[in-house]
């Protein structure tokens, strides 16, 4: 009779479990994003926000992405923006609340970073960015130490 029990409660708790992970809705990022401001963390926890006025665009599509970013950087004595921008793409993956680029191709400074930075092995360089993603806004953590002082993006779905 132990057994018996023992094997309906197996099957009911993986049949259960298995119908559950099914109801949990798929992350995805697929779609156009934009830089709605920066969030500050102190000890885990948001601090501040600081708003964004230049361009962070990105866009992705089932593995692919593109980024285009252009700060606004004004010299102090000419009152120009001294920031040009740059854009970059390649493939990207999600995977534990990560979000791991490939970075393969850019304008500016990346094509010099990829080669100097990228694994011999590969043809990318690899960046990857702890994310807290929902439907309509992720964050993209760029700076963050272990005491969990630092900051994220936050990112707006473009709809």
């Amino acid at each position: 009779m132990k057994k018996l029990n023992l094997t309906i409660l197996f099957f009911l708790l993986f049949f259960g479990c298995s119908s559950f992970q099914e109801k949990i809705p798929h992350v995805t990022l697929e779609g156009a994003w934009y830089k709605e401001s920066k969030i500050i963390f102190s000890l885990g926890v948001a601090t501040d926000t600081l708003p964004y006025d230049g361009v962070l665009n990105e866009i992705y599509t089932k593995n692919y992405y593109i980024t285009l970013v252009n700060n606004i950087k004004i010299d102090s004595v000419t009152m120009k923006d001294k920031d040009l921008g740059f854009a970059e793409s390649g493939q990207y993956e999600l995977m534990d609340n990560y979000l791991i680029k490939k970075l393969k191709y850019g304008t500016a400074w990346i094509p010099d970073a990829i080669k100097k930075r990228k694994n011999s092995e590969n043809d990318y360089l690899e960046v990857k960015f702890k994310v807290d993603v929902n439907d309509d806004y992720f964050l993209k953590f760029t700076k963050i130490d272990s005491s969990g002082n630092g900051s994220a993006d936050l990112m707006k779905k473009i709809k």
